[in-house]
């Protein structure tokens, strides 16, 4: 495998939403009919909000956008709050207008959940891979939910959740309870699949994952150091993620 060092753009943390909003639709109009994969969690919640406030009335582009899940938790009923798709729908794409056809999300429910990691592995596929991936990074350095240990070589698939992620995550539910064990994931060969990636780093809880990100060894042990071997990696990161 051959490294490359991604491009780093740095940031204070009052132009990190703009930065981040400037850029990725910089690439999302770009690209006709883009597929696309968004996150979840806090740090996106700014550049969504940008996203919606300066691009909102471009809906030639926004009804043109394939959105494709990201994650998932497993088991819960439609209508969840805690569902990402529904999460997701709410903060972005339901403001920014994207079409209920344009959206492809995991089925929390599904019976079996290998076919259902299946099918969206396939349908990514099927698409021409992914244009666009942005990304959040953990911090034990997962991306998406590919925790460590995860192989480079791995696809879409159903995952238990490592204590540190659910952790995590409680801070959205209230407690560690409501925070399901099992997730589906896009894996990191179908994100590496992607022709840009955009990874989201804010805070100084996020430093120390971030440097081994960049600057430790390329090893299944932090898996968001696969985006080392990518050959269009842009990391948007504050000052204090950076460590500065």
């Amino acid at each position: 495998m051959r490294e490359r060092q991604p491009e780093i753009v740095e940031c204070d943390g009052k132009d990190f939403d703009e930065t981040a909003a400037r850029l990725i639709w910089a690439r999302i109009a770009s690209i006709p009919s883009p597929l696309v994969t968004f996150p979840t969690g806090s740090t996106p919640l700014g550049l969504y909000r940008r996203l919606v406030q300066e691009h909102g009335t471009k809906k030639n582009i926004w009804h043109n956008i394939r959105c494709v899940s990201l994650d998932e938790y497993i088991g819960l009923p439609p209508g969840d709050e805690r569902l990402f798709a529904r999460w997701l729908g709410r903060e972005l794409l339901d403001p920014a207008g994207v079409p209920q056809t344009n959206r492809t999300m995991f089925n929390s429910l599904a019976a079996d959940t290998a076919k259902e990691a299946a099918r969206i592995e396939q349908w990514i596929a099927q698409n021409g891979s992914l244009d666009i991936a942005v990304l959040g990074l953990g911090e034990n350095g997962h991306i998406a939910f590919n925790e460590p240990g995860s192989s480079f070589d791995s696809v879409t698939r159903a995952v238990r959740l490592s204590p540190e992620t659910r952790s995590a995550n409680a801070k959205y539910w209230g407690s560690l309870e409501k925070v399901p064990e099992e997730a589906y994931t896009l894996g990191l060969k179908t994100l590496s699949a992607a022709r840009q990636i955009f990874l989201l780093v804010s805070g100084a809880h996020k430093a120390a994952a971030l440097d081994s990100t960049l600057n430790g060894p390329v090893t299944p042990a932090v898996p968001a150091t696969v985006l080392r071997v990518h050959p269009r990696v842009t990391v948007i990161a504050d000052r204090a993620a950076l460590g500065r």
